[in-house]
């Protein structure tokens, strides 16, 4: 997730967020990530003030099937790398917290071994460079393509690299998050 705005009281949603994950999920039998998903938006959009929301993604993996299952409220799409495919993961729903009865759709896609899958948060594809330029996801990409069997921590430091190389700025604009998982 992905918070508007900056400073404690930021910090304090995301940690209000959390909470509300952690609780929902240790309460919940069976429960669809869409349902995960608009319980929060419900429960941050009755305690925040009215400008206050977040972008939010949650999958649910089976390692079994293979299987990931996910929501996205108004995240930028995390990347699967296939191969040599690039496939952006949809968004489902609109940002939590913005409006009291947003609806969210649950997608799922299959995870393959060696798969490549990277979640991250804007701070990663909209710093600017000099000319007003964006980042932007098609670099992040090739970033990834370059990268993509070296181990996990390389990846980040990489897209790190390539950001701030961007930017031509030895400070980030914006927080920048990245997850990465890999089909088993």
């Amino acid at each position: 997730g992905d918070v508007a705005g900056k400073g404690i009281s930021a910090a304090l949603l995301m940690a209000t967020i959390q909470s509300a994950m952690h609780s929902q999920l240790a309460a919940a039998g069976s429960i669809s990530t869409a349902q995960v998903v608009a319980l929060l938006n419900r429960q941050i959009y009755a305690s925040t003030a009215p400008e206050k929301y977040a972008t939010f993604y949650f999958g649910i993996y089976d390692g079994s099937s293979g299987l990931l299952t996910y929501t996205n409220g108004g995240h930028p799409p995390p990347i699967l790398i296939h191969g040599a495919t690039a496939t952006r993961l949809e968004i489902t729903g609109t940002v939590v917290g913005a409006f009291p009865s947003s609806q969210y759709e649950e997608r799922q896609i299959a995870i393959a071994d060696g798969d490549l899958l990277l979640a991250y948060t804007d701070g990663v594809t909209e710093p600017e460079n000099a000319y007003g330029e964006m980042f932007g996801e098609e670099r992040l990409i090739d970033v990834l393509f370059k990268h993509q069997t070296a181990g996990e921590n390389e990846i980040i430091a990489r897209a790190t690299e390539a950001v701030l190389q961007w930017t031509g700025s030895p400070e980030l604009q914006d927080d920048m998050t990245m997850l990465i998982a890999r089909g088993t």
